[in-house]
């Protein structure tokens, strides 16, 4: 179960930070809260379109790190590195991917610590989600899970034409078919800093593995063939 849920925790953060919008290097730290027993640090890092983030868990005392890394050049793959045994899996989006029922509701201005924000509630693909913009803050894009860059592009331009614009300072994710709360993304911290290019390339010796996630070629698959594929990919991203 604890295996499953930093998987997860990984592929969420990617589906979120994909696309990048402001000019300059940036950084910056989230806390996720709601998965498991403690806290998450999710660290990102934006350079000239590219994208690493970091997660790192408690899991038993033991703190795991797992990184991922999304290239201008391949912008619908991510790459989900396993540094135990040197190898990196490939997360593809949807080819064709599109936003179903997509909708925003502003629900006001609020202040999130020292950031004031334009509260908006949004829903697409029978998922529903709060965020809170600064617009103080640089633009950034926050793709839906398995959407490709043109869906996520359609939908920033329905915000923007809502005025909204900036960075999200915290996010709240909400159970199907439910009003609770199944996980929250706080900013702790952003930094806008030179970041050095190696930060963005795959390090040396890692290898593709066998295990791949194309979101296209789930599409047709049975609710437990896709079961099936997700645990094989989060077993290969453990295996030591």
């Amino acid at each position: 179960m604890k295996t499953s849920i930093l998987f997860l925790a990984s592929l969420l953060c990617l589906s979120f930070f994909t696309n990048t919008t402001f000019a300059g290097d940036v950084y910056v730290e989230y806390k996720m809260t709601g998965i498991g027993n403690k806290p998450i640090t999710s660290k990102l890092y934006s350079k000239d379109g590219n994208l690493r983030s970091e997660v790192y868990m408690d899991m038993g005392g033991k703190k795991i790190i797992t990184n991922t890394l999304t290239l201008k050049s391949k912008p619908d793959v991510t790459l989900v590195f396993n540094s135990m045994n040197k190898t990196y899996t490939e997360v593809k989006s949807i080819a064709s991917g599109t936003i179903k029922d997509f909708d925003i509701k502003v629900i006001g201005t609020e202040k999130v610590g020292n950031y004031t924000c334009t509260h908006v509630k949004m829903s697409a693909n029978g998922q529903s989600w709060d965020m809170w913009y600064a617009k103080d803050l640089p633009t950034i894009s926050f793709p839906i899970s398995g959407q490709n860059a043109a869906a996520t592009q359609k939908m920033m331009a329905q915000l923007k034409s809502k005025g909204i614009t900036g960075m999200p300072v915290k996010m709240t994710f909400v159970k199907p078919g439910t009003k609770t709360a199944a996980m929250t993304m706080l900013l702790t911290k952003f930094e806008q800093k030179t970041l050095n290019a190696s930060l963005f390339t795959i390090p040396t010796g890692y290898k593709k593995n066998s295990v791949s996630f194309d979101a296209e070629k789930m599409k047709n698959m049975t609710p437990q063939q896709r079961k099936e594929i997700i645990m094989k990919m989060m077993k290969e991203q453990t295996k030591q």
